[in-house]
């Protein structure tokens, strides 16, 4: 009987130190290498007060036809 009793002591202690060290790992980081800049954002066509009223214009010509002297149409419908 202690023989058995002393089996089961000696295999819990076991099983207790083998799951230890799996638990006990190192949780440093690895050092990581600089990120490289973001690229600077560059538009191709930035607009003008001019072309954005040439853009306003023909929209409102392309979204006037049909509706002569109508609000926002007054003068687009020619």
């Amino acid at each position: 009987m202690p023989d058995r009793h002393r089996r089961s002591i000696l295999l819990a202690c076991t099983l207790l130190a083998l799951t230890i060290p799996a638990g006990a790992q190192s949780r440093t980081r690895p050092a990581k290498s600089p990120k490289p800049p973001d690229p600077k954002v560059r538009y191709a066509n930035g607009d003008s007060e001019a072309q954005r009223q040439r853009r306003e214009e023909a929209r409102l010509r392309r979204e006037c036809k049909g509706r002569p002297n109508a609000g926002a149409c007054l003068g687009y419908t020619r």
